[in-house]
């Protein structure tokens, strides 16, 4: 059966035996990983009751990829993958297992959370470029990176919808305290799959410094256009993409006056929207198209966080941020899959890391933003800002992508993936 499902092309990667490993190890993990983004996003609202506070967790969840994450990728490009994410993933889980005993014990306060998440923040920075980069070096085949990445953006979301749903009934009946703690042990299951894995490894023509690897990896991304431009153009989408972490918490306590439950279901609504959009992604569109339906998808998720803020009802609001969701989902494995496609192998790690600081490290800058203007002028202004903000790059990216279009062929040509799906 398995192999039957390994043959169709949305699927062609579970062909690979690493990549099966891996994608079983993050099922389990990511549903915990989403539980305690939406019990942390709760526990700082009890705590503060402020928007802003909820912005600046996120912030320092993510900020230190603007420093350590322009020189991961020169650390990943020169040692082994595998270990880097054993002992990344074990960082993970100490982190869990710590917010679980502080709020356990009740000693819990605001600044702990802020530390926690800031650490949990530098360890992320390796960690995010190193599952990335190593999703390639797992297949067999290199007709199986969209389907791999579509993949794994399915569990993702599949993730998303169930971890956040299930969080919200446990706050209400035990509280933050089993979200954190089973968050803790699913990362027992991922690094236990991890040490079951063989990852290629790409042979460096020279052992090269942090500091020279960084700039070579830097120098060949500006002298690059099509990929620059990519890099910049998904670095404000992610600008305007992470504003929802803030303001879907805040809405549902301070618009709806609602509990965590409805949090709960605001998430499951985004999930739900990005599974449809990952099932969407898996239509058969060739790699040189991709980047048409970035620009439909920047809108569309532009369109369901405008609705999404001026909603009066739950209702409403879960069928805006099922729109929102499928927008946003599309657009992320569009920009990953065009990336990962037209960069040298040799040079992966250290692209990666770029984009995963426009992606992880600015997107917070929006987050806190979102946070401060709704403390200011409310959560319908503040949607409404980045909503429009969405729409608008939409129409600019129409412009601005097409003109990279010749570049981005060229290098699928010389790839040998200009036709495949």
């Amino acid at each position: 059966m398995l192999i039957r499902i390994s043959q169709m092309k949305a699927f062609r990667a579970l062909g690979a035996e690493n990549f099966r490993i891996f994608i079983l190890g993050q099922s389990v993990s990511l549903v915990g990983t989403w539980m305690q983004r939406l019990a942390m996003s709760w526990l700082v609202l009890r705590l503060t009751n402020s928007g802003t506070g909820l912005g600046l967790v996120e912030l320092s969840n993510q900020a230190p990829i603007l420093i350590t994450g322009f020189f991961a990728g020169a650390i990943l490009d020169r040692y082994d993958l595998k270990k880097i994410l054993i002992i990344t993933q074990s960082l993970c889980m100490l982190q869990a297992f710590s917010l679980a005993f502080l709020d356990f014990t009740g000693i819990i306060r605001y600044q702990q959370v802020l530390f926690l998440s800031l650490m949990l923040g530098l360890v992320t920075s390796i960690d995010l470029p190193a599952r990335q980069s190593s999703v390639v070096r797992m297949l067999d085949k290199p007709d199986q990176l969209n389907s791999a990445l579509t993949i794994n953006s399915t569990v993702f979301n599949l993730a998303r919808l169930i971890g956040p749903a299930f969080a919200g009934f446990a706050i209400q009946a035990v509280g933050e305290t089993m979200c954190f703690f089973l968050n803790g042990l699913a990362y027992v299951g991922v690094i236990f799959s991890l040490t079951r894995l063989k990852i290629k490894k790409v042979d460096m023509p020279v052992r090269q410094s942090g500091w020279q690897g960084f700039k070579e990896g830097l120098d060949y991304t500006m002298r690059f256009h099509a990929l620059r431009r990519i890099l910049l153009t998904s670095t404000v989408f992610y600008f305007l993409c992470f504003s929802y972490s803030t303001l879907l918490p805040f809405s549902a306590k301070n618009v709806f006056n609602s509990d965590a439950s409805t949090l709960g279901f605001f998430l499951g609504s985004v999930g739900l929207g990005a599974i449809i959009g990952v099932i969407y992604q898996a239509s058969s569109v060739p790699i040189n198209k991709l980047h048409i339906r970035a620009i439909y998808s920047v809108g569309i998720f532009g369109f369901g966080l405008a609705s999404f803020s001026i909603s009066s009802s739950i209702e409403l609001s879960c069928a805006a941020l099922t729109v929102l969701g499928f927008g946003m989902s599309t657009a992320a494995v569009c920009f990953n899959t065009l990336v990962q496609s037209i960069i040298e192998e040799e040079k992966r790690g250290r692209v990666m890391s770029l984009y995963t600081v426009g992606n992880i490290g600015i997107g917070p800058l929006g987050s806190l933003t979102a946070g401060v203007l709704a403390d200011i002028f409310g959560g319908i202004f503040s949607g409404l800002v980045f909503g429009l903000g969405a729409i608008f790059l939409a129409f600019y990216m129409k412009h601005t992508l097409k003109l990279i279009e010749p570049s981005v062929l060229m290098k699928l040509r010389e790839k040998e993936l200009v036709d495949v799906v």
